[in-house]
């Protein structure tokens, strides 16, 4: 039986998901209410999108999640709505005691495209159409279905074939110990 991965591209604006039966989705943030941002607006974001996930860890009930680990050098008010993100969705795994993985965005590149550097998003989505014949609706449910592969290749159920090139990438993350 193929274990259950939700992979999760989380961002401060739209978050993708990928759920073990392999369909995407994206979890947007609400807009602000007026013209400038204020705490309340923030509030809002983390409650829908933390309310989201944890509705979605708690219907699906994953043996791992894949997460795309923060970006290393952003400097901006979206790093910090991201981090909040983030630390409401890691608390729901932990409080789901659901096991993690973090995979850094170079590791994911590699995974999916063979390379690190010089990969735009685009890249991403035609090597899922050639490898998978999966198209998405955006970039961020075609990352989130990259994480919940590289999960899945993790775990002996791989959903597409890769070259070792690809597949070293998997070395590269700590993964947590499962009992799927």
């Amino acid at each position: 039986m193929q274990p259950r991965v939700i992979g999760l591209d989380l961002a401060a604006e739209s978050t993708g998901v990928a759920l073990p039966d392999g369909t995407t989705s994206t979890v947007k943030a609400p807009k602000a209410a007026g013209k400038k941002r204020t705490l309340l607006d923030d509030l809002n974001r983390l409650n829908h999108v933390g309310s989201t996930i944890a509705y979605l860890l708690a219907d699906h009930k994953p043996d791992l999640v894949v997460i795309e680990d923060y970006a290393a050098g952003i400097k901006s008010a979206a790093a910090h709505r991201l981090a909040e993100i983030g630390g409401c969705v890691r608390w729901s795994c932990y409080v789901h005691d659901l096991p993690i993985a973090l995979v850094n965005n170079m590791h994911l590149k590699i995974y999916a495209t063979g390379a690190a550097r010089g990969v735009e998003k685009g890249d991403m989505r035609i090597s899922a159409l050639k490898r998978a014949g999966a198209e998405f609706a955006n970039d961020d449910e075609c990352d989130a279905w990259w994480l919940r592969a590289m999960g899945l290749d993790h775990l002996g159920h791989a959903p597409v074939t890769l070259p070792k090139t690809h597949r070293n990438a998997l070395a590269k993350v700590e993964w947590p110990e499962v009992s799927a």
